[in-house]
């Protein structure tokens, strides 16, 4: 995905590698934490205890869901949490949106001290742009984060995506019970293609 040149914490220059990988159930501890974490629990809206964590990312894991979960590495380190899916597998999701042809991402970084750095951004980025080779059908991908997820939202724009809608969702996710925003990336816009095998 690309290397960032910024200093390090503590003013020193350093380079971030960014990456994908698919989820493994050995992950699945780490990413409970996470999800139990006060900044990423506030928006991500599931259980985090390691039972329903299982209950939830196994199918994925085992193929028997449609939506990929991949953990984002920071230098070789599990950082966060990212999945892709197109939008007519999940047909209330998609009548929420109501944007023909789309594949949808969801994210997060797990870890706080990766946090304001860019990082999120950039992997969106790339995310994203895998998600339209991943998916050829699709002519768009979409996020829809809640309004009030200031950080969000604000990587998305710095991502290329552009805001089409803003208000209440019809949909009976509670991560979705607030105000939220609709973006886009249209496959018209998103550039090259991450490097093959990016993610």
């Amino acid at each position: 995905m690309g290397r960032d040149d910024r200093p390090g914490p503590a003013g020193e220059g350093s380079l971030t590698d960014v990456s994908f990988r698919p989820l493994h159930r050995d992950d699945l501890p780490r990413v409970a934490a996470w999800q139990s974490a006060p900044r990423v629990a506030r928006w991500w809206c599931e259980p985090s205890d390691l039972a329903s964590v299982e209950a939830r990312y196994r199918p994925s894991i085992e193929g028997r869901d449609p939506t990929e979960v991949l953990v984002v590495e920071v230098d070789g380190r599990p950082a966060g949490l990212f999945q892709r899916y197109l939008h007519a597998d999940h047909p209330d999701w998609d009548r929420a949106i109501g944007i023909p042809a789309a594949a949808g991402i969801d994210y997060y970084l797990g870890e706080d001290d990766l946090v304001g750095r860019g990082i999120g951004s950039r992997a969106v980025a790339s995310f994203a742009r895998a998600a339209l080779v991943r998916y050829p059908e699709a002519e768009v991908v979409v996020a829809a984060p809640q309004q009030a997820n200031v950080a969000s939202w604000r990587a998305l724009e710095k991502a290329g995506f552009t805001r089409v809608r803003a208000g209440r969702l019809d949909s009976d996710d509670p991560a979705d019970a607030g105000p939220a925003y609709v973006y886009v990336l249209r496959r018209a816009d998103a550039g090259p293609a991450p490097a093959s095998g990016a993610c």
